[in-house]
C-alpha cells in the first residue's frame, strides 16, 4: 500500500526574518508570557514554535498532492481574512497588509480552481503565519479563529477523522512551547520530560491552568504567601534586622586568605567579581572597606 503525502509548508518555505523578528522582540515580553511562570533555560521562542507548528501542520498548496478541499476550504477561510485585515492595518504587517488590500480589492486573484493561483494562496498562508508570530496577535481572535479553523481543514483533508484534531507529540517538552503552541493553533498536543521539574511546569501550562485559571492563580497567591510568612518565622534568628531596622534577605560566604604583605595579615574574600548586577539601569557592587585596622580586617 502506497502512502501519497502532501508536502508541508515548512518544507517549501518559511518567513525566518520575520519570525526572527518577532522571536527576538519576545525577550522583553513578561506580561502574560509563559516565561514568567518559571525560568526555564532552554526555552524556545513562541513565535518560532506557533509559526513552526502551523507550518508543520497546514500542506501546501503549490503541491500536486495537496487535497483540493484544503485549497478550497483555505481560500474562503484567508479571503475572510484579509477583509478583515484590509481594514485593521493594526494586526498585520507592512508586507501583508498589502496582500490583504490587493486580495479585497481584487487587485490580487486567488481561485482555488486555478494551478497559476495556488502560489498566491501558499503566500497568503505564509504571510498569516509570520504575522501570528507577533506575540501582540497570539490572543487576537481573527489569528486564532483562522489559525484553529485552518488546522482542523488541514487535518480533515489529510485524511483525519472529522471531528477528531490532528495530534502533536514532543517527547521532550521542557519548558512547553511547542505544546502549548499546539494548543493555541487547534491541535491536541502530548509533552512528556524526564526532568520531574518540567513535567510539573508543563502540567500548570497545559492542564491546571486551562482546567482551573483564576481558582489556580488565587490558590498560588495565597498559599505563597502562607510560605512566606511561615518561612519567616523559621528563618528569623537567623537573619536579624540591622541597626538601621533593615531586613537582610540573603548573606553572601567567601573563602579567604591572608595577605602575606610585610606588616599587613588582612584577611582577603576569594570573589571573582564584586558586581551583583550589572544592568543598565540597576547596577550594584560590593565595595570593600576596612572595618579594623588594629586586627588587620577589611
Amino acid at each position: 500500500m502506497t502512502t501519497i503525502y502532501s508536502k508541508r509548508l515548512i518544507e517549501v518555505d518559511l518567513p525566518i526574518k520575520r519570525i526572527s523578528a518577532h522571536a527576538r522582540r519576545e525577550k522583553s515580553i513578561r506580561h502574560g508570557h509563559i516565561s514568567t511562570l518559571h525560568i526555564w533555560w532552554a526555552r524556545r521562542p513562541l513565535a518560532a514554535c506557533r509559526a513552526v507548528t502551523c507550518a508543520a501542520l497546514w500542506p501546501d498548496p503549490v503541491d500536486e498532492l495537496c487535497p483540493q478541499e484544503f485549497r478550497d476550504r483555505a481560500t474562503a477561510l484567508i479571503m475572510t481574512f484579509a477583509k478583515k485585515a484590509a481594514y485593521n492595518s493594526k494586526i498585520c504587517s507592512d508586507e501583508s497588509y498589502s496582500r490583504w488590500q490587493g486580495l479585497v480589492k481584487g487587485r490580487i486573484e486567488l481561485d482555488a480552481d486555478n494551478p497559476k493561483h495556488w502560489n498566491v494562496l501558499r503566500y497568503s498562508l505564509l504571510d498569516f503565519i509570520a504575522d501570528f508570530a507577533n506575540w501582540d496577535n497570539s490572543t487576537q481572535e481573527d489569528y486564532l479563529e483562522t489559525s484553529r479553523a485552518l488546522t482542523q481543514v488541514a487535518h480533515e483533508a489529510l485524511g483525519g477523522e472529522p471531528g477528531t484534531r490532528p495530534l502533536v507529540v514532543d517527547p521532550f517538552a521542557g519548558g512547553g512551547s511547542i505544546p502549548l503552541e499546539a494548543l493555541r493553533v487547534g491541535a491536541d498536543a502530548f509533552a512528556s520530560d524526564l526532568n520531574p521539574v518540567a513535567t510539573l511546569l508543563n502540567k500548570v501550562v497545559l492542564e491546571y491552568i486551562p482546567k482551573y485559571g483564576k481558582h489556580l492563580a488565587n490558590g498560588v497567591r495565597k498559599w505563597g504567601q502562607w510560605v512566606k510568612e511561615e518561612a519567616e518565622k523559621e528563618l528569623a534568628t537567623f537573619y536579624p534586622n540591622d541597626s538601621d531596622g533593615s531586613k537582610p534577605v540573603a548573606y553572601l560566604w567567601a573563602r579567604t586568605i591572608t595577605c602575606e604583605g610585610p606588616g599587613c595579615g588582612a584577611e582577603i574574600p576569594l570573589m571573582r567579581s564584586l558586581w551583583l548586577s550589572r544592568k543598565s539601569k540597576r547596577s550594584i557592587a560590593l565595595q570593600i572597606k576596612v572595618v579594623s585596622q588594629t586586627k588587620n580586617r577589611i
